[in-house]
């Protein structure tokens, strides 16, 4: 098998198609930066052959891009003399897809395209080559887990000619491969296969032992129906005893007749006790008319009291409140006369302040108005700057200018590096005699030629010297016509003239800076704001003669504040006095005439009663008689109390007969109901002949499980023939490693010519290497070391593999870490031998190293869809 094209799709960093086309037959090279996406196509390359389509683990999870996506991996090989086209895709669905076209034809899709993919490469768990010979980043060396162990067994038996005339490999592999065969058919490493012998022997015991569970469970069933049937009719000859019947109905007669007697006594109670009640309220009736009679009395002489000094008091009150009132009046007057007097201050001193502010505004106007025109005087300079400063070449173009002319050094210096070079040395006691281009041609002193010169040696002749091929000035005429360009953009002639424009731009931008300082200064909120401030100031005012001061005008008011505050105080001391006696006097009023209510409310209560007196008298009387009558009712009512029957117990007891009864028929019905439902199942199992049944699955079971035993033992023995074989075969591997010493020497003679490599017969991995007649274990090496072994010893399994007709390709992805620049050619020289032979691809992050290697240069390009 070799590949011939790569294409990926939806695959991590590769969210547009990429292809990596062109793969040759022999030795191929992808050498790229890291994060290129070379890992990601040997990963991509691994999902292809041995993940199925219908996979979602953590491998395919991990080539899914972060913006999503389905991955989509293809690959055009050839095989057996034929081109094929495999392309996969898996989903998280789980319903990927796979298409195999043969010649541009569809050849196989689903099941039967990973059926024949597993035909043409075998999986690494499953013993194929490819844990082997793919050689994954960071994986160097040979123990990599039981897939590589498979692989390199199966590679061992694959070893033709003298190996199978050795050993028999192909004999005993075909018999194991028998047997395993056979023993597949059985079992596999989790038990029973499903659908063969061993899991149909145990399917049908399983199924029969199932069967007979439930017929037992049937059987008893059917029992369990048949006693609960005669439980039931037990139970219900009980219900419908006739002399039980009889019984229940008489109870619940003669609780009929308790419960109706008490219910006639509870009426009887209760008319008792509302006579009773009736007696004690015309009792309590009677004793609130005889007290409210004799409150009334007394509230009547009580009134007529309060009257009498009430009006005592209201005659005082007026009498004060007459020397009150006039005292206020002068009060009053009095507080005019000061508020006249304050008014008129007040006026005096708001005309002294505003002459002041005046003459306040004046100084403030003249000094706004000097300000503003200083700041405009600096505005004007501002604007002349700011012009003088957008002349000129800026930082950035003067950066842009200079990095092309380091370019255009840098292309120079690469130049005279790169082209033809003399070294003059005279001998000892000459200093001259050789020119270049007419001028002597200085000792031991580099001379670079990149466009050559002519050497005239004096007596012998003219040397003229071609760069040739090698001396390409055509970066240095880019790097200089760039800089000529660029220096023509900005309106300059030379590097020189830039510098000294920038120079002169950026001496401007630091005037304009200071500009603006002293700009910020003068008119820190800006012109309009002091424009503003000017037009805020009140217009000139004309001032007024003969005004006091401000000071002497603001104490005259005080003074006069003052005195009308003591004006007021009096005022007010007056106006509460009057108040207060003008209340007093209001409430002595409202005394007088609450207390003429109340006599009129005290005569109204006793209006219609000739003699008060003698009518509280009668009632008082009248008291004995009526206390006897409610101490008659409480009597009766208390004896018929002590004789009542429990009411609530004769109801319960009613209620329990008649729930009784009740009960019965319903349990009676129920049973009835269930006995049908019973008669019915017995009647349909009984049909069932479930104990026949029952007999014929138990023996059907035992012919079963002698079946299973049978199955059970060929089995065992196809196990211990396996393991039989299996120690055969591992007695003769130590006569397998031969073939691979064979082609592993000429490589490691590549690399030490004096070594040789020491191989574990029981593990078919190298123990040591040995030089200068010193044995060197294989673990103690160097990583370097160990990292070369490894991939000498995949390329020889490989080369093995080939000779036994079914060739894989070799693919390592940056399996060449540790190699040093000397051994690494050494490396590229077995790689080129074996590659006559092989496909190998190798993938590798070291460009400059890997120059030397040759074969096909391969590319990741991006590609239209579709």
């Amino acid at each position: 098998m070799k590949l011939l094209s790569i294409r990926l799709q939806n695959v991590r960093r590769f969210t547009t198609p990429v292809e990596i086309g062109g793969i040759g037959p022999g030795l191929n090279v992808l050498s790229a930066p890291n994060e290129s996406g070379k890992s990601t196509v040997f990963d991509a390359l691994h999902a292809l052959f041995f993940k199925d389509r219908k996979a979602w683990d953590k491998e395919l999870r991990a080539l899914q891009p972060h913006a999503g996506g389905d991955p989509e991996v293809s690959v055009t090989l050839e095989s057996g003399g034929q081109t094929y086209r495999i392309e996969k895709s898996w989903t998280k669905g789980r319903r990927g897809e796979i298409r195999v076209f043969r010649d541009g034809h569809l050849a196989h899709q689903a099941d039967d395209a990973e059926a024949w993919l597993a035909g043409l490469l075998t999986a690494p768990k499953d013993g194929g080559p490819a844990g082997l010979l793919w050689v994954r980043q960071g994986l160097l060396g040979l123990a990599d887990g039981k897939e590589t162990e498979t692989a390199r067994r199966d590679l061992a038996t694959s070893v033709t000619g003298e190996i199978e005339a050795m050993t028999g490999g192909r004999q005993m592999d075909d018999i194991l491969r028998h047997c395993r065969s056979e023993l597949d058919g059985y079992v596999t490493s989790r038990g029973a296969r499903k659908g063969g012998p061993l899991d149909d022997a145990e399917t049908r015991v399983a199924t029969l032992e199932a069967r007979e569970a439930e017929l037992r469970a049937r059987a008893a069933a059917l029992r369990q129906d048949l006693d609960n049937r005669s439980r039931l009719r037990r139970e219900l000859e009980g219900l419908n005893d006739p002399e039980e019947a009889a019984e229940r109905q008489q109870k619940l007669g003669e609780a009929e007749a308790a419960h109706a007697a008490a219910l006639r006594h509870a009426e009887d109670l209760d008319r008792a006790r509302a006579a009773e009640q009736s007696a004690r309220l015309a009792l309590e009736n009677h004793a609130a008319a005889t007290e409210r009679l004799a409150a009334q009395l007394a509230e009547a002489r009580e009134a007529a009291a309060h009257l009498a000094e009430a009006e005592q008091r209201l005659a005082a009150a007026r009498e004060v409140l007459t020397g009150k009132d006039a005292a206020w009046e002068s009060a009053r007057r009095a507080h005019e006369a000061a508020s006249k007097e304050a008014e008129a201050a007040s006026h005096r001193h708001r005309r002294a302040l505003k002459a002041e502010q005046a003459a306040q505004a004046a100084t403030r106007r003249q000094e706004l108005e000097q300000r503003l025109a200083t700041a405009s005087d600096r505005r004007s300079q501002v604007e002349t700057l700011a012009a003088l400063a957008q002349q000129g070449l800026s930082a950035d173009g003067l950066q842009q200018i200079e990095a092309l002319a380091l370019e255009l050094s840098v292309a120079r210096k690469a130049l005279e590096t790169a082209a033809p070079a003399v070294v003059m040395r005279y001998a000892e006691g000459r200093g001259d005699g050789v020119s270049l281009d007419g001028r002597p041609l200085p000792d031991s002193t580099r001379i670079a030629l990149p466009e050559g010169g002519r050497l005239d040696i004096a007596g012998i002749g003219a040397l003229h010297v071609h760069p040739g091929a090698g001396a390409d000035g055509s970066s240095v005429e880019t790097a200089l016509a760039e800089l000529d360009a660029a220096l023509v953009e900005h309106g300059l002639a030379s590097l020189d003239e830039a510098r000294r424009s920038a120079r002169d731009r950026a001496a401007s931008e630091v005037a304009l800076r200071e500009a603006r300082a002293a700009l910020k200064l003068a008119a820190p909120d800006g012109l309009e704001a002091l424009q503003a401030a000017l037009a805020a100031l009140p217009a000139p005012v004309e001032t007024e003669d003969g005004l006091p001061g401000v000071a002497e005008a603001e104490q005259a008011e005080i003074a006069a504040r003052q005195a009308l505050q003591i004006a007021a105080t009096a005022l007010e001391s007056a106006r509460r006095a009057a108040e207060e006696v003008r209340q007093a006097e209001a409430r002595a009023s409202m005394a007088g005439e609450s207390a003429a209510a109340r006599a009129d409310r005290a005569a109204l209560a006793l209006a219609g009663k000739e003699d008060p007196q003698a009518a509280l008298d009668g009632l008082r009387a009248a008291h004995p008689a009526l206390s006897q009558a409610v101490e008659d009712a409480r009597a009766r009512r208390a004896a018929l109390e002590t004789d009542a029957p429990d009411l609530d117990a004769a109801q319960a007891t009613l209620q329990r007969l008649t729930s009784a009864m009740k009960a019965a028929e319903a349990r009676s019905r129920q049973i009835e109901n269930d006995l049908a439902g019973l008669e019915s199942r017995i009647e349909i199992q009984a049909g069932e002949a479930v104990d026949e049944e029952l007999s014929e699955v138990q023996g059907q079971l035992e012919a079963a499980r002698a079946q299973h035993d049978a199955v059970r033992f060929e089995v065992d023995v196809l196990q211990r023939l396996a393991g039989a074989l299996e120690r055969a075969r591992t007695e003769a591997r130590d006569r397998y490693v031969q073939p691979v010493l064979a082609e592993l020497e000429p490589l490691v003679r590549m690399i030490w010519p004096e070594a040789e490599l020491r191989f574990d017969a029981d593990t078919l991995l190298p123990s040591g290497l040995s030089r200068t007649g010193t044995e060197e274990p294989f673990d103690v090496l160097s990583g370097g070391t160990q990292e070369q072994i490894a991939l000498l010893v995949r390329l020889a399994f490989a080369r093995i593999l080939a000779r036994s007709g079914t060739p894989a390709p070799v693919i390592l992805d940056d399996a060449i870490v540790y190699t040093d620049d000397d051994r690494i050619e050494a490396i590229f020289d077995a790689l080129t031998r074996q590659a006559n032979d092989l496909q190998i691809i190798v993938l590798s992050c070291r460009q400059k190293a890997f120059r030397d290697l040759g074969g096909t240069a391969l590319a990741i390009r991006h590609v239209a869809a579709g």
